[in-house]
């Protein structure tokens, strides 16, 4: 008998924990082959100990991302007029933008203040909304790339962002649901589902699939090593809901060489891109 092992990777959930960390991994094949074979040991302490085990098979990694965006054509006039309209509306975002103007053309009167104060906003939103364009773009071919040059694994395109273009924001949606969604559909393709994920979301399809005789471990990274956690930590919603967790320790990572110091400028792909 072979132990059938499938990983659930939240991307967001994954690059927010590396910025965290201020990690980069470069090779995520031998990354995640780390993470399989931590797995293994900390199922059969979990469910073997004492007792041989099945060996085991990482099978597939499905690592969900995000896609797509809301899409705005900001060279149609339409376009902006419903977003003058709506900056217009909302007294906060505009008296800062009319306040700034004042400031710096004083000798302007209201009415001209007004159309200085959207024209500088709408410059502002145009820069933003390109830039988190091409860091989607970017995404896009990293993982891409990823895909391309690592074994079983298979990049889910699920996310959106929902775009707040007047106050500059992102709201990430999809990829928790697509991930719990996925986890209970592919239960005959697996023995031993591990979940990279932070997201309480998840617990309802943990426990279907539980149900089902599958076992689920959640995947927790952490600062140092082993040897700086000699109490057991505080256990999320979603840790509870497990049958095992298993650790990776920052230290592991970087005396393996699966990952590096990120340099300040180094690209990152998680929550905080979005400003959210």
């Amino acid at each position: 008998m072979m132990l059938r092992f499938v990983t659930f990777v939240d991307g967001s959930n994954l690059d927010g924990v590396l910025k965290h960390l201020n990690l980069r991994v470069d090779d995520y094949g031998s990354f995640y082959r780390h993470v399989f074979e931590q797995s293994v040991h900390y199922w059969g302490r979990t469910f073997a100990e004492g007792s041989p085990w099945p060996s085991a098979q990482h099978s597939r990694i499905y690592w969900y991302v995000v896609g797509k965006m809301d899409e705005w054509d900001l060279a149609d006039s339409k376009a902006e007029g419903r977003l003058r309209n709506r900056f217009e509306a909302n007294p906060r975002l505009r008296d800062q933008y009319v306040e700034d103007v004042a400031r710096r053309m004083p000798e302007l009167n209201l009415e001209r203040r007004l159309d200085e104060a959207w024209a500088l906003c709408f410059a502002e939103t145009k820069d933003w909304y390109d830039g988190k364009r091409r860091a989607l773009e970017r995404k896009k071919r990293f993982y891409h790339g990823v895909q391309a040059a690592t074994d079983f694994v298979e990049i889910r395109q699920e996310g959106h962002w929902k775009v707040d273009l007047l106050h500059h924001t992102l709201n990430e949606k999809g990829l928790d649901t697509s991930l719990a969604v996925d986890m209970v559909a592919l239960q005959d393709t697996y023995d031993i589902a591990l979940l990279i994920s932070g997201d309480a979301d998840g617990i309802p399809g943990i426990t279907y699939v539980k149900s089902k005789s599958k076992h689920v471990g959640v995947v927790e990274f952490r600062r140092g090593s082993a040897e700086d956690f000699p109490v057991k930590g505080a256990s999320s919603r979603l840790k509870i809901a497990a049958d095992f967790v298993v650790q990776i320790y920052e230290a592991d990572l970087i005396r393996r060489k699966l990952a590096y110091r990120a340099e300040p400028d180094y690209p990152t792909f998680g929550p905080t891109e979005g400003n959210y």
